[in-house]
Formats: C-alpha cells, sequence, structure tokens
C-alpha cells in the first residue's frame, strides 16, 4: 500500500486554520464552535494528543458475552402484552424484554414456552397508577425465580444467576420514594449477582424535558440516595451497587449519544470510587440506552426511522449493555411492522455492520474523549447543585426537577418558534400533507415538533387565505423566499400580488397578508380594510414566527 505521504504533504493544525481562515475569509476557526443546550462547546478541529490516544477504553458490564453476542436488543411492551407477542418479538430479534405489566399473578402465563436463561427479562416498574404498591416488586420477584426454575423448557438444572432478571424498581417515579427504596434494598440479599433490581431512569426525565448534563446528573443523584440508604441499612456500598442500573435517552445527535454513554460509566466509576471502593471490587454499570420520545414527530414520520437509528447507532458505539428503540409511528399508534424494523436494525448492527466485536472503539478519539469529559463535568456539577439542595428526595419535592425540565422544554420551543433550530420534516423540507391527531398517552411529551404540528392543524382546519404582496424594493425577492419558506413550515399557501393591485387584492379576500419590501407608507392605500397584516421583515426577525403566523389565521390557532 503507498504512503499517503507519497502524494500529501506533512500537515498540522496551524496549516489547518491557516486554511479555514482563508475560506472564512478573516474569520477565525473559532467561529465554527457551536454551543450545545448545556452550554459545551463544539468545536470545528480536535488535535490529537497523546493522553487521548492512552486514554482507557469504558467497557460494557459484560464484555465477554458483548464480544460474542452483542447488546442485549430490547423490546418495551406495554401493558396488555400477550404470551403470543412476547413469543413474536423474541422470534424476530429481541433478546431482552422490558414488560410494562407487573402482576405476579399472571407472570407465568405470559411467560409460557419463554427460555428465560437465553433472555433478559425487566419490567417497566416506574410506570402507572396499578404499581403503587412497593411489595408488588417483591412479589414479582418470587414469582419470576419460581417460573425460572419451574418452566417447561428450563433446563433442570437452572439456577437464579442463570437468568439475567432487570426488576426494574425506580425508586423516584410516582410517589412513594423511600419505601420503593427500601423495598429494593429488602430484595438485596437474596439477590443473584446477575439481578438487577433499582434502576435510575434518566430516559423518563429526559422526556420530560432535561438536558443531557441535567439528566446524568439526576441519575447520579439517585443512585447516591439509594446508596445512603443502603449504607444506613447495614449492607455494603459494593452489593447495593451491582444491584443497581441506569438508563439514559438516546437522541438523534449520535456523538452526544456516544458521549452520553461514556460519561455516564465514567461518572458511576468516580462515584464509587469516592465511596471507597476500588477498581478491582467496582462492580460494573448495567446501562440501558433508550431512544428519546421528544424527538419525534407525527409530520414526515419517517424521518424517525432516520433519528431513532443514528441514536441507536451512538448507544452501540459509546457501549450501552441495552438497547431499545420505538417505531417511527408511535406517536400515533406503534404497529408491529415498525416495532420489527428497529429490532432489525439492531441485529444488522451486531450481525453485518460488527459493532460489537470491539469495545468503545471511540475510546482515544480526541473529539469523542473530550466531549465526553466536557459532559461528564457538566453532570457532575448538576449533580452537586442537587446534593447541595439536600438531596434527589428534596429536590423532587420541592419541585426542583420539574422546574429544570419545564425551563430546558421552554427553551428548546423558543429556539424552533425563533428559527434558530432546524427539525427535518418539520421546519426544514416540510412536506404538505394532514397531521394526524397524538395519542393522549404522548400528549404530556415536551415534543419541539409539538407546536408546528399544532400550528399544521389550525392552518388544516380554516384553510386561510394568504397573499404575498411584493413592493417595489430590491429587498422583495429575498424576503418573500423567505416567506414562502416559513408558509410552507406552517403549511400555508399564498398567492403573490402586486401591492398596488386593488382590484385584484379586493377579489382575492384574503385572511391574512404578508407584505415583502413595502414600508408602511407603500401598503396605506392598498383595499385592505381591517385583513390581519404582516412585514416579511417582521417574520425575519421574530422570535416567535409560529406565533405570527398563527395570527393570520381568520379564528386564530394555536402553534
Amino acid at each position: 500500500m503507498t504512503e499517503t505521504s507519497t502524494y500529501f504533504t506533512a500537515a498540522n493544525p496551524s496549516d489547518w486554520s491557516a486554511m479555514v481562515e482563508k475560506v472564512l475569509k478573516g474569520a477565525s476557526a473559532d467561529s465554527l464552535a457551536r454551543r450545545d443546550e448545556d452550554g459545551l462547546v463544539t468545536h470545528a478541529f480536535y488535535p490529537a494528543t497523546g493522553d487521548d490516544a492512552d486514554a482507557a477504553p469504558l467497557l460494557p458490564a459484560s464484555p465477554a458475552s458483548r464480544l460474542t453476542g452483542g447488546w442485549d436488543i430490547c423490546q418495551p411492551l406495554a401493558h396488555g402484552s400477550s404470551n403470543d407477542d412476547i413469543l413474536d418479538v423474541l422470534a424476530s430479534g429481541a433478546t431482552a424484554l422490558s414488560l410494562a405489566d407487573t402482576d405476579p399473578q399472571t407472570i407465568s402465563a405470559r411467560l409460557q414456552s419463554v427460555v428465560l436463561s437465553a433472555i433478559t427479562i425487566g419490567f417497566e416498574g416506574g410506570f402507572g397508577a396499578a404499581d403503587d404498591h412497593a411489595n408488588r416488586y417483591s412479589d414479582l420477584y418470587v414469582a419470576l425465580l419460581r417460573c425460572g426454575e419451574s418452566g417447561e423448557d428450563a433446563p433442570e438444572d437452572m439456577r437464579p444467576e442463570d437468568v439475567q432478571i432487570d426488576l426494574g424498581i425506580d425508586p423516584f417515579a410516582g410517589s412513594g420514594h423511600r419505601a420503593r427504596i427500601t423495598t429494593g434494598l429488602g430484595l438485596v440479599h437474596q439477590a443473584a449477582p446477575t439481578h438487577r433490581l433499582m434502576r435510575v431512569d434518566g430516559w423518563a426525565r429526559h422526556n420530560q424535558g432535561l438536558t443531557a448534563a441535567q439528566e446524568l446528573g439526576f441519575i447520579l443523584a439517585g443512585m447516591a440516595e439509594i446508596l445512603r440508604e443502603g449504607v444506613a441499612s447495614g449492607a455494603e456500598v459494593t452489593s447495593v451497587a451491582s444491584h443497581m442500573s441506569a438508563r439514559v435517552a438516546l437522541t438523534g445527535d449520535m456523538f452526544e449519544a456516544i458521549a452520553k454513554c461514556r460519561a455516564m460509566r465514567s461518572l458511576h466509576a468516580g462515584m464509587l470510587a469516592a465511596c471507597g471502593v476500588s477498581r478491582s471490587d467496582m462492580p460494573a454499570l448495567y446501562l440501558q440506552g433508550f431512544g428519546g420520545l421528544r424527538m419525534m414527530s407525527v409530520l414526515d414520520a419517517e424521518v424517525n426511522m432516520l433519528r431513532t437509528t443514528t441514536a441507536l447507532l451512538g448507544g452501540a458505539i459509546g457501549g450501552a449493555d441495552a438497547l431499545a428503540g420505538f417505531g417511527h409511528d408511535l406517536l400515533t399508534g406503534e404497529t408491529p411492522a415498525s416495532m420489527r424494523l428497529v429490532r432489525m436494525t439492531q441485529a444488522m448492527m451486531i450481525a453485518e455492520s460488527q459493532l460489537a466485536t470491539t469495545l468503545d472503539p471511540a475510546a482515544g478519539a480526541p473529539f469523542i474523549e473530550q466531549r465526553s469529559d466536557d459532559l461528564a463535568a457538566a453532570s457532575w456539577a448538576a449533580f452537586q447543585d442537587i446534593e447541595r439542595g439536600g438531596g434527589l428526595l428534596a429536590a423532587l419535592a420541592d419541585g426542583v426537577i420539574d422546574d429544570l425540565a419545564t425551563r430546558a422544554a421552554d427553551d428548546r420551543e423558543t429556539a424552533i418558534r425563533s428559527g434558530q433550530t432546524d427539525l427535518v420534516g418539520v421546519t426544514l423540507q416540510p412536506r404538505g400533507e394532514t397531521v394526524p391527531p397524538v395519542l393522549p398517552a404522548f400528549g404530556h411529551l415536551r415534543r419541539p415538533a409539538a407546536p408546528v404540528e399544532a400550528l399544521r392543524r389550525s392552518v388544516s382546519q380554516q384553510s386561510p387565505r394568504i397573499l404575498l404582496l411584493r413592493g417595489p424594493a430590491d429587498t422583495a425577492g429575498a424576503q418573500e423566499k423567505m416567506a414562502r419558506r416559513w408558509l410552507d413550515v406552517a403549511g400555508m399557501q399564498a398567492v403573490m400580488l402586486a401591492h398596488d393591485d386593488d382590484a385584484a387584492i379586493a377579489t382575492a379576500r384574503p385572511d391574512g397578508i404578508i407584505t415583502c419590501g413595502l414600508d408602511e407608507s407603500d401598503v396605506m392605500g392598498t383595499a385592505m380594510g381591517s385583513v390581519r397584516m404582516v412585514a416579511a421583515d417582521a417574520l425575519a426577525t421574530s422570535d416567535d414566527k409560529l406565533g405570527l403566523l398563527a395570527s393570520l389565521l381568520p379564528e386564530g390557532g394555536s402553534a
């Protein structure tokens, strides 16, 4: 193979910066940097350093099984899922289950013919009003162990530790937080090493609105509460930690997903080290990565496939032990076909792309190492803020977490409304289509796409007549292009007329008008009466473009 030095001269960061600044016409290369919602900076260039190259990989909970079989392909199943549903998903790609039903009386029937030693069985313990009693977990755990021992397909010599269990007690969901912690700690003494009892769920808080750093800070604070309660009850730190797991949300930003998984492992190790646990005695963290729901949209819903695949790819490279995604039609009613597509995507990543054959493949990459370190530092700061306020239980009681989520969601919505952020299929290359209703179960999500969807529904119901009035100014063409772009986002159709064609304007009987290349004196004499009117330059500079467009509707509208 020919060396690249035969054709290319040696390069260095200074040469790169000089070329970039030439393209930028004198602007600094730092002008390409961007900040995320946590204030973390992503630069355009990360020089290689010896420290990055020597960085130790962050390993998954079970490196050997990861290399041979990949990560757990987890399929969440809603309340009411039957034994046939379970067998079907296991036959079409799933290697792990996450069941919403936690009824101990029916678990045996639902797991009939399932070889428990071949899968990871998990539960969504934090969801639903039916899960208010902490004792349900104890009964479920006992029933599950009996199911494993007496199942018709169970090996005669199968032991409890042969079954991978994720009981899913989420102490920080719903109410009765301390009682749930007590229940989980009460099972620690009888649990096998492969049984994870308590889970701190950052994914649910991500869907509520938390940023990446706030989410990881929340998880750390939850782990700290569990460890404190465990030590107070006389349990060993390592014993309690070995039965905890964490769930993070994966977004369509692949690099954020990689960094989030790596940062979570680093933070978990740092917390246990601060508790006096040596590296040799440190239990591994079982880390689940679930596709975030707030990135989804019912507009051009097929784009959700791309978002989910990118999120899962980030989780796979980042080293998550279990991954779960959701069908592109989740918001309107997830179909078996869309669920299967997500599972098959992961199976292809493992079997064809061989993504599981390298442990922490991003280790040593300057950008990934820096991004992981920056996110870990910001998350640790978020954790410290919670601790200074008295811990996570106090923060939940005082509404601190809810306030953080609300503020972050408000900032996200503002960015969409002002045009600072774009979403493919929503504000970027929108498609003219009917906007289907979102299922009530997802109505509480603060999705960035939701305001656009609401405006599109109002437009569809009212079918407004919109005019673009073009004036004599040189800026008229550019303003018209900008206005049409936002009209497409809103699903509005517009007709262009000259500003002085009073007869045509009167005939059109518009509900709303956008003026392009006109000032106030140009429109004073036009035959518009009391028609709602917006100047294109006002639309361009508005911090709420969606609200401004909604004002053009005859009966107003939601946006």
